[in-house]
């Protein structure tokens, strides 16, 4: 077998990489669309775990690795769903945090457990998971360093 060249190997890993998201967004097309949620939605709803205190704005757009201008709309219509709520941050008055209504934890459970089974790293076992959230942990590390 021949040894790819890292330019290879790099374009297969992120070839796999979308495939898998766009796996992901394909088997999950249903259960956004009886939640009434878009992907953008859906994956601010994913980042707003209730067990966690509620992110500012700016964290959010953080999370989403985004503008706080797209937070800010995902928010919105996340807010006309009645899935969340701004509130002002009790430790500085001028910024707000994102908190999840119970409709919005409620929506938030059933589209993470459709997530979990319907994803395609279902198909891997725990130990397998294991490895590739702690490689893909290590590029991220890199990859966030200056």
């Amino acid at each position: 077998m021949v040894t790819p060249t890292p330019e290879e190997r790099t374009r297969e890993l992120l070839i796999a990489f979308r495939a898998v998201i766009g796996a992901s967004q394909t088997r999950l097309r249903e259960t956004l669309d009886r939640l009434g949620l878009t992907v953008p939605l859906a994956d601010a709803l994913w980042v707003l775990d209730p067990a966690l205190p509620a992110p500012s704005m700016k964290t959010l757009a953080g999370l989403l690795h985004c503008d706080p201008s797209s937070a800010t709309f995902l928010v919105t219509r996340l807010e006309l769903q009645g899935l969340t709520e701004r509130v002002p941050d009790l430790a500085d008055r001028r910024s707000k945090t994102v908190e999840l209504t119970d409709k919005g934890a409620l929506v938030r459970g059933e589209l993470i457990e459709a997530m979990v089974e319907q994803s395609p790293l279902a198909a891997l076992s725990a130990e397998d998971q294991d490895t590739a959230l702690r490689l893909l942990r290590k590029a991220v590390e890199r990859a966030e360093r200056p």
